[in-house]
Parts: C-alpha cells; sequence; structure tokens
C-alpha cells in the first residue's frame, strides 16, 4: 500500500425489511426477511434465482454505531472465556468497512421482493449484492477452526422462541 488512502463506492440495490431492528446476536435460524430489491434495477436481473435454494447476500451494517468499530483485537462478545483475537478473525458486526456477508434460504420470488429465512440483517439494512448459493463455491478440502467459535455459535441460528 503507498500510505494514500483507497476507496471506492457501491451503489445499493436494495433493503433488508426484517421484523428483527436490532442487532442482537443469536436466534437467527426462523427470521423471515424481505429483500426488495431497487426498482431502478431491471427484473430481469433476478431471472434464474428462484432455481436455487439458497442465497449469499452481501450487505452494509450501516447502523453499526461508529465509536464500536474495532480495528484491532478482542474478546468476541466480550467474554474473556474466549481469546482475544484480531476483528479479521471473527465475524464481529463493529468491524472496518461494516460489510456483512451471509447465506440464507430462499422461500419466495416475487418480482422484486425475495422472501429469505435466516437473513442476519436488521431492518432498512441496505443490501450491496445478492448471489445464488453454489455448492462448488463453497470450501475446498477440510474446514477447521477453534472450538470457542463452536461455542459461540451455538445459538446463532436456533429459533429464538424455545
Amino acid at each position: 500500500m503507498t500510505g494514500k488512502k483507497q476507496t471506492t463506492t457501491i451503489e445499493y440495490i436494495g433493503h433488508v425489511r426484517s421484523p428483527r431492528t436490532e442487532m442482537t446476536d443469536d436466534h437467527w435460524g426462523s427470521v423471515i426477511s424481505e429483500i426488495v430489491v431497487d426498482e431502478k434495477i431491471p427484473l430481469s436481473a433476478l431471472k434464474g434465482l428462484d432455481s436455487f435454494s439458497h442465497l449469499e447476500i452481501v450487505f452494509h451494517m450501516d447502523q453499526v454505531d461508529q465509536n464500536k468499530i474495532v480495528y484491532q483485537d478482542r474478546h468476541p462478545r466480550n467474554n474473556t472465556d474466549w481469546p482475544s483475537v484480531g476483528i479479521f478473525a471473527q465475524r464481529a458486526k463493529g468491524r472496518p468497512n461494516a460489510i456483512g456477508v451471509s447465506r440464507c434460504a430462499l422461500l419466495e420470488m416475487n418480482g422484486n421482493k425475495l422472501t429469505v429465512k435466516a437473513l442476519d440483517a436488521i431492518d432498512g439494512t441496505p443490501v450491496i449484492d445478492i448471489k445464488p448459493y453454489v455448492n462448488e463455491f463453497g470450501p475446498i478440502g477440510e474446514v477447521r477452526q477453534p472450538g470457542w467459535i463452536t461455542e459461540l455459535m451455538k445459538n446463532y441460528y436456533k429459533d429464538g422462541s424455545s
């Protein structure tokens, strides 16, 4: 890097409508949301998307408090039982650029509206991109992760009613 700040401009392509309005960490598994694609995007851009069961959604976590953005290491969820790791070794919302990536089930398409399940984005979240989930883009080889992240994620996609 040259030391010069490098930036880009990304235009949102839509927004999330969700019953979740607060950035809480767990119980996203039963959340039904809607992605409303902006009317400036032709419907033909969505053609064929309904033949996929799952989507990858790239979104801007624009409602994160800017004072909570982290650039260094920290204990995930402030839990000192877990190791202090760099912000890029965790999926925390308070990260530089506040970009989220989530995989969710596509339940229905109706015009410019996509009904999805288990999208961990709150109401009003701007959508940057929609991609079909493709098995061949999944990990190649064995996946490994530390035990603390498995513990952290145990309730992330569980139904919050139980």
